[in-house]
């Protein structure tokens, strides 16, 4: 059919969509049987198909949302850093919707540039309502570094979203009943972005002392330092601060206090799900409404030494992720084990509202998984994370911990570290960055990571913090290094797009 196609929800059955997504959000969710109170998301996972293994396609924000809001993976534009973007005539999910009659919606951190309103003018529907724009944090001590703070109401962005949205929803859902055209409202949370911001409401769920540190709180055995990077500040609600290290982790104390600051923040975040979801079962469209909840990547909270995002490590990488079709009861409350990378989201999403499946993205429809969560689905998830910091070259490189990446130039990268996920192993190769192709030296030396995961269905983020074994079960490492290879390579293309020149600045700390 052609695209655009505005009256395609005429002669097509066209479902509304409810899209939420988290920022920094890992799965410390309640259904994931971990122990941050989520009452408001559980109660939406038992309606839904949750995913046991969900990926970002590369653990920090501007690139990994530039990937799954378009269906591209990083290297197809070459998009790694804050400074390079996809070109401006991507296909993105809003605007597939929009093209197709939907009224589009946006509010909060979608997309990372222009606080969130990247590109508006080709993805949302502007002339029905603004775009609402997304604000970083702030805490008497501390920033969108590190730090927490209790908080009124008032004073944390994400309750601002949360009244907008409701706003938004409701015009929404008027409109679609005026028009017959069908709505797509996506709504980005800012939390669990540091600084942790919360009301004493829901820091009052947790009591500091009975909350578990990480059990494995350095680096793996026989972890490569190119492994690790040191990201997030530390620091107590007063402002003291505390350093830390791939072998020298910060107090146990501290650890409680980090931990049961983020799970204030995340359980803040359920109850404007809550708030949310109620208004739209009071428009009466809920059972026509797709809803679908994930994050921009995973999280470190004290887990081998690490705290915040940036790596290669399935803590990191994983996120928490369900699609909600009412009209699909069978599938309520199942767990599918598919390995799901983000970048299908957008394909998937489309056909399950009832779309076309969009052209020229790199993710695949895997809207069978959602309609039998025990369908088959994809053996293998792919991500990639890039090192900067170290001009050493290998294998020096590979024994010094990395710097990130964010308002590096592509063209000034060190080295790309490459990973593989299947059931039961995390394969990571760290590859020299060739500075003219940008592309990695796949023929040079490497450092590589293999991890045991055999058994791990996300209900731990402690169990799988487990040495690395690629010295040892040199045969599976071998064999996944060729896969890791094949898929990658057949990745790579020859155009460099520049569409920047320096990095964006919605989010100031993450340069």
């Amino acid at each position: 059919p052609p695209v655009p196609y505005p009256t395609y929800c005429k002669s097509n059955k066209c479902r509304n969509v409810l899209y939420f997504v988290s920022d920094d959000m890992r799965s410390d969710w309640g259904v994931y049987g971990l122990p941050v109170k989520t009452p408001n998301i559980d109660a939406l996972a038992k309606k839904s198909v949750l995913m046991e293994h969900a990926y970002c396609q590369i653990s920090v924000c501007a690139p990994s949302r530039m990937s799954f809001m378009t269906g591209r993976r990083p290297d197809t534009f070459k998009v790694w850093n804050f400074i390079d973007t996809v070109p401006m005539n991507t296909s993105a999910t809003p605007g597939h919707f929009r093209d197709h009659g939907y009224i589009t919606l946006g509010l909060g951190k979608t997309f990372h540039q222009a606080n969130g309103a990247w590109n508006a003018d080709q993805y949302w529907s502007l002339d029905d309502k603004p775009y609402f724009p997304y604000e970083a944090g702030h805490c008497p001590h501390g920033g969108e570094g590190g730090g927490h703070c209790m908080q009124t109401d008032d004073e944390i962005y994400d309750y601002h979203l949360r009244l907008q949205t409701i706003d938004y929803l409701g015009y929404a859902a008027n409109k679609s009943k005026v028009t017959g055209r069908p709505f797509y409202v996506m709504c980005g949370f800012r939390k669990p972005h540091a600084p942790w911001q919360y009301p004493e409401r829901t820091w009052d769920m947790y009591t500091t002392e009975e909350i578990a540190p990480p059990v494995h709180d350095v680096l793996p055995k026989d972890s490569p330092l190119i492994a690790y990077s040191k990201e997030l500040d530390v620091e107590l609600a007063n402002g003291t601060s505390f350093q830390y290290g791939p072998y020298s982790p910060v107090p146990t104390f501290v650890q409680q206090d980090q931990r049961h600051a983020y799970y204030a923040s995340v359980s803040y975040v359920d109850e404007h799900v809550g708030a949310i979801l109620q208004t739209l079962n009071d428009t009466g469209m809920a059972d026509n409404t797709l809803i679908v909840f994930h994050a921009d990547h995973g999280y470190f909270l004290g887990e081998a030494g690490e705290w915040e995002k940036k790596s290669n490590f399935d803590t990191v990488v994983r996120v928490p992720l369900m699609i909600h079709a009412p009209w699909l009861p069978a599938s309520f409350g199942k767990r599918a084990t598919a390995l799901f990378d983000l970048v299908n989201v957008f394909p998937t999403v489309s056909v399950l509202a009832g779309l076309p499946m969009p052209e020229g993205v790199d993710g695949k429809d895997l809207s069978a998984v959602v309609q039998d969560p025990t369908t088959a689905g994809p053996v293998a998830a792919f991500h990639q994370y890039p090192a900067c910091g170290c001009n050493l070259g290998a294998p020096a490189c590979f024994n010094q911990t990395r710097a990130q990446c964010n308002n590096v130039p592509r063209q000034n990268f060190n080295f790309m570290g490459y990973t593989i996920r299947n059931e039961s192993w995390r394969y990571t190769a760290w590859f020299v960055w060739n500075n003219e192709t940008l592309k990695a030296e796949w023929d040079g030396p490497f450092a590589p990571e293999l991890y045991n995961h055999t058994g791990d269905h996300s209900y731990s983020m402690d169990q799988f913090i487990t040495p690395n074994v690629a010295a040892v079960y040199t045969d599976i490492a071998a064999s996944l290094h060729k896969e890791l290879l094949t898929f990658f390579q057949g990745q790579e293309n020859d155009d460099i797009v520049v569409v920047n020149t320096q990095a964006d600045t919605s989010d100031p700390y993450d340069l």
